[in-house]
């Protein structure tokens, strides 16, 4: 086939190269002409400008850089380009510059197929790309011999717009992932841990739970609620667990912290009502108020607890319905909890508030002591003398700081 490719760098070169090695009649142009200049030795025609690479061509495979530059090259590529040939985009851009590129094309009657493409440059220098496409069925099938000569995998994923989709969250994904491998690796650092031996567990390890991609592909529906909801609060317990290291070793996990009070929606434990009311769905109200209170104190279960109107009202509403509330997690409901406690001098309450936190790793020490500071500015310092103390008394039974005979 007869194919320009516009844009010779790590990705374009690599697809430039596996097309003359195919076998195809290819044209090439960038607008660095030493980028160009490698490829007369692979049989290849250096064009002079857009319009002269594109003039004649059965396909044009653009792989630029971004949203001005691939708008730059349809201007003056397309009005080149015989009708029925196909314009083959690379780049990763917006949809709306993906949207007006195909716009421009309609008129001058040339189909615009979008190729998002993973593996990187050593795929790309090998013809072994994985290439997500995206166009009606007839153009897909007629341009996939281009696209299978630098591909080890090329895979339709529907109508035009859905190989950009697919890129885009793949991209995604991916910096995402490389984020919380980075932050993983930060702590593991200042933990002192051997990263070699690390990477090997996690490797193995991930052979059996799937990794990063364990729960891709799946959606929770209304059934097994409970073992959902044990799933999530192990996860919380463990990332508040990780934050609670990285406090004490001066790590820094924002992306762990930012994740953690959401992870519900992850495993879809305890969904909420679309109506808003916090009634969560899959479980009824008392369920959900057993269960909150069971997690809250980091007791094994409230299911038997005695029936009377006043305790059905504080489990079934209470926490069954306020605590399930969505726009509050459960660490924040409790700070609003021990503000308010504090405040009424409940000093009993409060103890079992601390303890309960620290135990579930929604608070340390260290923000016990800093709430005592806060509060007693706010309901001042008659109603924290107890509260003070009783924290040196937790961290001393925690292994932490001993209280002084005065704090005893």
């Amino acid at each position: 086939m007869k194919i320009a490719v516009v844009g010779l760098g790590q990705i374009g070169g690599g697809v430039a190269g596996a097309l003359a090695s195919a076998g195809h009649h290819v044209t090439v142009y960038d607008v660095r002409p030493e980028a160009a200049e490698p490829f007369t030795a692979k049989g290849a025609v250096i064009a002079s400008g857009l319009a002269d690479a594109a003039r004649g061509q059965e396909v044009v495979v653009v792989a630029v850089v971004d949203d001005a530059q691939l708008r730059a090259v349809a201007a003056e590529a397309l009005p080149a380009m015989p009708p029925g040939a196909a314009m083959l985009v690379l780049s990763t851009v917006s949809v709306a510059t993906l949207d007006a590129v195909t716009a421009e094309a309609g008129p001058v009657k040339v189909d615009v197929v979008d190729c998002g493409v993973t593996g990187g440059p050593k795929a790309a220098a090998r013809g072994r790309l994985v290439s997500m496409l995206g166009g009606d069925e007839a153009t897909v099938a007629r341009i996939m011999p281009v696209v299978n000569a630098f591909s080890s995998k090329a895979v339709r994923l529907g109508e035009r717009g859905a190989g950009l989709r697919a890129k885009i969250v793949r991209n995604m994904m991916q910096y995402n992932m490389w984020a919380v491998a980075h932050e993983a690796q930060m702590l593991a650092e200042a933990a002192d841990l051997d990263l070699v031996a690390l990477r090997e567990v996690i490797d193995a390890g991930d052979v059996h739970t799937g990794g990063p991609l364990g729960l891709f592909g799946t959606r929770a529906d209304g059934g097994n609620m409970r073992a959902r909801q044990v799933g999530a609060a192990l996860a919380h317990k463990d990332m508040r667990a990780a934050v609670e290291l990285a406090e004490r070793l001066g790590a820094d996990v924002p992306l762990t912290r930012a994740i953690e009070p959401g992870y519900d929606d992850v495993l879809g434990a305890a969904p909420v009502a679309a109506d808003g009311t916090g009634e969560t769905v899959g479980e009824d109200a008392r369920t959900a108020g057993l269960r909150v209170m069971a997690e809250l104190y980091n007791l094994p279960s409230y299911a038997d607890a005695p029936r009377t109107p006043y305790l059905d009202l504080t489990v079934e509403h209470l926490f069954g319905t306020i605590w399930t509330r969505p726009g509050l997690d459960m660490r924040q409901r409790r700070l609003l909890v021990i503000g308010a406690l504090v405040a009424l001098g409940r000093d009993d309450l409060v103890e079992t508030q601390f303890s309960s936190a620290l135990d579930r790793g929604e608070l340390t020490i260290e923000q016990l002591r800093e709430i005592v500071i806060h509060l007693a500015h706010y309901v001042g310092w008659p109603q924290t003398t107890v509260i003070g103390p009783m924290v040196e008394r937790l961290a001393h039974r925690r292994g932490g700081n001993k209280p002084t005979t005065a704090d005893a």
